[in-house]
C-alpha cells in the first residue's frame, strides 16, 4: 500500500506540467534531450590549409518544464588531431533549442587513410528544478546521443624529376628521348601522368610524337614512380632555323586543384638547305673565331721575336779580347808630345763611347725592321 502511493507521489509530480500547460500536450512529460548534428566533416589538411573542420549540432528540449543539459565527449581516438566542444552546457525552457559546435584542430600533410571516430552526449542535468541525482534511472530520462567520424581531406602534389634540362639540339628527322621520373608528394595513392603540354603548338610546326603524348603510372603514397620515357621527333624538313619550347608537365588525377610541377626545354633544329658559308666559316662560333685570332696573334709575336733574336746575335761585336790590334804612330824624340788635361778626359771618357756604339747599333737593328 505505502509502495503504491509513492508511485503514485512520483507520476503526479511528472504530470503536473502537463495539466498546467495544456497546449504543450505534445510535448514530452518526462526529462529528455534532443540532439542533431550536421554530417561527418572533413579537414582539409593541404600544406597551405588551415587544418581545422567543424560540424553543428543541434540540443533542444522537447519536453514541458525547464531543463539544464551538458554536452560531453563519450569517445575521442584522434592522435594528430584535438577535438573541442565550443558549449558544454546548456539551459533551455520547454520547446527551446540551441546550437554549439564540434572543433577539430589538426596538423597539415596528414596522410588521407587516417580516420577518427567521435562520440558526444547531450545530458539533462536538472528537470523542472529537480537536480539529476534527484530523477528516476531508467527509461524516465531520455538522454541522447551522437557519434561521427572526421575524415580527412586527400589533396596531389606531384614533383616531376628531369637530370638533363639543357637545350636539345637535333637535325630533321632526328628523334630525342626524354627519361624521368614523378615523385608523389600528395597525401594519398594517386595515380600520375607526365605529358607533352603543348603539343597541339609543336604538331603544328611539324613535329610528331612516336610513343604517344603522355604516360601515366600509380605511385603510391609519398613514393616515386619508376623511370619513365616520351619521344619527341624533328619536322622531315624546314625552311629556315626552328627554335621552339617543350614543356613537360607532371600532373595529379585525384584532384583537380593540384599545381603542376613542369619543365620547358628548348628545341634547336637547323634547316637542311642553309648554305655553309664560305669554306665553312660561317659554322664557326664567336668562341671559336676567337680561340683562332689569339693562336694566330701568338704565332706572330713568336716569328718577331726570333727575327729580333736572330738579327741580335749576327751583329754582335768581337769581344775585347778578340779585338785586332791598331799600329800607334811613333813619336820621334826630339818633338815630345805633351798630353793636355783635355787628352786625358778623352781618354777617361772613351768608354762611354763605346757603349754609345753598341746602343746606335741596336738603333740600326730596329731601323731596319
Amino acid at each position: 500500500m505505502r509502495k503504491a502511493s509513492i508511485l503514485g507521489l512520483v507520476l503526479s509530480l511528472f504530470l503536473v506540467p502537463c495539466l498546467l500547460s495544456p497546449v504543450a500536450a505534445q510535448d514530452s512529460p518526462l526529462p529528455a534531450v534532443e540532439l542533431n548534428c550536421g554530417s561527418n566533416p572533413t579537414m582539409d589538411v593541404h600544406p597551405t590549409a588551415d587544418a581545422e573542420a567543424s560540424v553543428t549540432c543541434t540540443v533542444t528540449n522537447p519536453t514541458s518544464a525547464s531543463e539544464e543539459i551538458s554536452i560531453n565527449q563519450i569517445e575521442w581516438d584522434g592522435v594528430l588531431v584535438e577535438m573541442a566542444l565550443s558549449e558544454d552546457s546548456f539551459t533551455l525552457g520547454p520547446g527551446e533549442e540551441d546550437t554549439f559546435e564540434i572543433q577539430f584542430i589538426g596538423q597539415t600533410k596528414i596522410p588521407a587513410t587516417i580516420q577518427h571516430s567521435f562520440e558526444i552526449e547531450a545530458k539533462v542535468e536538472s528537470w523542472n528544478g529537480l537536480p539529476y541525482g534527484q530523477l528516476p534511472d531508467g527509461f524516465w530520462v531520455a538522454n541522447n546521443s551522437h557519434i561521427g567520424d572526421l575524415k580527412i581531406g586527400s589533396y596531389g602534389m606531384v614533383e616531376l624529376l628531369l637530370s638533363d634540362v639543357t637545350t636539345r639540339y637535333m637535325d630533321t628527322s632526328e628523334e630525342v628521348e626524354f627519361n624521368f621520373q614523378v615523385t608523389n608528394k600528395g597525401n594519398a595513392d594517386d595515380k600520375l601522368e607526365v605529358v607533352f603540354a603543348n603539343a597541339a603548338e609543336l604538331e603544328a610546326a611539324g613535329f610528331t610524337f612516336p610513343g604517344g603524348q603522355y604516360v601515366s603510372e600509380d605511385v603510391d603514397y609519398q613514393g616515386t614512380s619508376s623511370v619513365k620515357s616520351l619521344t619527341i621527333r624533328a619536322p622531315s624538313e624546314v625552311s629556315s632555323d626552328l627554335r621552339m619550347p617543350l614543356l613537360i608537365r607532371a600532373q595529379s588525377t585525384i584532384d583537380d586543384s593540384a599545381p603542376f610541377s613542369e619543365i620547358n626545354i628548348q628545341l634547336d633544329i637547323k634547316s637542311s638547305t642553309q648554305s655553309g658559308g664560305i669554306d665553312g666559316l660561317d659554322s664557326l662560333s664567336s668562341d671559336d673565331t676567337l680561340l683562332y685570332l689569339s693562336i694566330g696573334g701568338g704565332a706572330i709575336l713568336v716569328i718577331l721575336f726570333l727575327v729580333v733574336l736572330v738579327r741580335v746575335v749576327s751583329k754582335k761585336k768581337p769581344k775585347d779580347g778578340q779585338k785586332a790590334k791598331v799600329a800607334q804612330p811613333i813619336i820621334l824624340p826630339e818633338e815630345p808630345i805633351e798630353e793636355s788635361e783635355d787628352d786625358e778626359l778623352d781618354d777617361f771618357f772613351s768608354d762611354l763611347d763605346e757603349e754609345t756604339a753598341e746602343v746606335d747599333e741596336f738603333d740600326d737593328l730596329f731601323d731596319d725592321l
